[in-house]
């Protein structure tokens, strides 16, 4: 049912075009490891920049106290939408916010947990959880999903990437085609008789405009073959999620991740609403349908049907699609994941088995691009589901049985 996936790559040279295809009016570099270069406070608005205008603003601080003492942030603001960007932390973001409409959710972890009081290996491999809080979070890059032994190597919970501080960032404006604000960054996950894997990662959004656009590109700096995951872990909480949200896609294929999913197949795009102490996750684990250039569209519809929350990106990049539904109490940390991946969140040796494991050349490098959008009333919610509908092109393949 799953098949094989024929992943686009493209060389390290390509990518460096992709970048320089669009020069930024303006553009600063903030960070920059090799040169020893880091602004702790920086802002930036339209009087700094010749012919720029509109009430758009982004700003660098530097955390203090409690377990987020020493993260950096950057908070961009377009005019509409507002976000809160952590280099400190993988290049994540952690929250924003478009007018009643919050794209985020309330996790336990209430400080943006500097990563020098992470460790992974905490609870057998999930010490991942113990600063999990943000809106977007990129997971992989050497594995991602459930912790777990592959031969010698022992796998934490969604592999390293997000925990892992930027070495170099850039913040731009560009004022054609469309005024927009562009944040680069380049990040490492490196190490002896390890990986060599880089994430070039861009983060964009035009001014006035409710979408945030990732455009990602992750490179084998090595000179081996090496295998790779990434998976954006899209995270919301009320009130886009509660009981009576619904979860929209053109399902070509699903599949619950184990019993305690199958439990739900008959009801696994909806939503109840926060459940008594004792719930427990379900998963489910999907490929979506697509449009003749390979874009699909998925989103999550609000308790009253009013508005929601789009994620669109390309089935040539990020073959499958997990939502992750934890209708756990309140403040226990209630939330659903939009997920597109490379693979599903399974443990590598059974992703591998299944041939869902891409593997980069040295010197060759892959590419993603997402971009998430509030909707913001109900006419643009109709739109975004005539969009899914039109992609719908067989009736869903759902199984009862789970994958693991």
């Amino acid at each position: 049912m799953y098949r094989r996936h024929q992943f686009i790559v493209v060389s390290a040279r390509q990518i460096d075009m992709l970048c320089d295809l669009a020069p930024m009016n303006y553009s600063k570099v903030v960070t920059d490891a090799e040169n020893d270069v880091s602004l702790k406070e920086w802002t930036l608005d339209p009087r700094e920049i010749p012919g720029a205008s509109g009430n758009w603003s982004v700003r660098k601080k530097t955390l203090s106290g409690g377990r987020q003492e020493g993260t950096e942030v950057i908070y961009v603001d377009n005019g509409l939408l507002r976000f809160c960007i952590v280099p400190s932390r993988g290049f994540n973001i952690w929250e924003a916010q478009v007018g009643d409409i919050r794209l985020g959710w309330d996790s336990p972890v209430r400080e943006i947990v500097h990563p020098q009081f992470i460790n992974l290996g905490d609870r057998g491999g999930l010490g991942w959880l113990g600063g999990f809080g943000e809106f977007v979070s990129r997971c992989g890059l050497e594995s991602m999903g459930a912790p777990c032994a592959d031969g010698d190597t022992s796998l934490g919970l969604h592999g390293r990437i997000n925990y892992l501080p930027a070495s170099l960032v850039e913040i731009g404006f560009e004022g054609s085609p469309v005024p927009r604000l562009v944040l680069r960054a380049s990040i490492d996950e490196t190490m002896m008789f390890g990986p060599q894997l880089r994430l070039l990662a861009e983060i964009c959004t035009e001014i006035g405009r409710p979408e945030i656009t990732f455009n990602d590109s992750i490179t084998n700096l090595g000179d081996s073959a090496q295998e790779f995951q990434t998976l954006y872990h899209i995270n919301f909480g009320p009130p886009l999620l509660g009981g009576g949200s619904q979860f929209i896609a053109p399902i070509k294929n699903l599949t619950p991740r184990d019993k305690r999913a199958a439990q739900g197949i008959d009801s696994w795009n909806l939503y109840t609403g926060p459940h008594a102490p004792g719930y427990t996750e379900q998963v489910y684990l999907m490929e979506l349908w697509d449009d003749e250039q390979g874009q699909t569209e998925a989103l999550l519809k609000s308790p009253d049907g009013q508005v929601g929350v789009s994620v669109s990106y390309s089935t040539k990049e990020l073959p499958y699609f997990t939502l992750w539904k934890n209708e756990a109490p309140l403040r226990n940390g209630y939330v659903t994941g939009l997920e597109p991946a490379t693979s599903y969140p399974c443990p590598r040796p059974f992703e591998r088995s299944a041939g869902r494991l891409p593997t980069l050349s040295p010197g060759e490098s892959y590419r993603s691009r997402v971009v998430i959008r509030a909707l913001q009333n109900a006419d643009e919610l109709a739109a975004a589901e005539t969009r899914i509908k039109n992609l719908q092109r067989e009736a869903a393949n759902i199984q009862r049985m789970p994958m693991l």
